[in-house]
């Protein structure tokens, strides 16, 4: 009886469709394909709050918002209002006779969806000039108008830099 079941066994698992099959090998999901924010993609960037000569000193941070998201492989690496952030370089207060006040500050980097995304760029701003104004007070107050101190130099809240990204930035899927 054994062997008739071995043999009949034997005789069916040789007739096609009758074996089982190994199940088909199903590929693994692929990784979605990473990129990376290219190096000098500009980035548009607006002052959130008011930067000046008359508080500000080097060292000091100060935030920026983007004004319109950036777009790499038609995906969204940098979302609008996120936040970037900058630093003062240089501040020289106003002076006197006239002398104006100089800002200059260096943009550091955004929060970028996939992380910090490195910026490159700069902006600069110097009070307006006071010499007019100098000679008018000297003219009109003698040597005390040489006390008249100039215009402090700023960057307004809602004032537009264009910051661009300082190197390729990978991004994750």
């Amino acid at each position: 009886m054994r062997i008739r079941s071995a043999l009949l066994f034997a005789a069916l698992s040789a007739t096609p469709g009758f074996a089982q099959s190994a199940p088909a090998a199903v590929p693994p999901p692929q990784p979605a394909a990473s990129f990376s924010i290219p190096r000098e993609t500009p980035v548009h960037l607006m002052v959130l709050n008011e930067v000046s000569t008359k508080n500000a000193r080097p060292g000091d941070r100060f935030v920026l918002i983007v004004q319109e998201p950036v777009i790499v492989n038609n995906r969204v690496v940098i979302a609008e209002n996120a936040r970037a952030w900058g630093v003062v370089e240089d501040a020289r207060e106003s002076g006197a006779a006239g002398k104006s006040g100089r800002l200059s500050a260096r943009l550091l980097h955004v929060e970028g969806r996939h992380g910090l995304v490195p910026l490159s760029g700069t902006a600069a701003s110097a009070g307006p000039g006071g010499a007019t104004q100098t000679v008018l007070g000297i003219v009109g107050l003698g040597p005390f108008g040489l006390f008249a101190r100039g215009s402090n130099a700023k960057l307004k809240a809602g004032d537009s830099i264009t910051g661009y990204v300082a190197a390729d930035t990978p991004v994750q899927p």
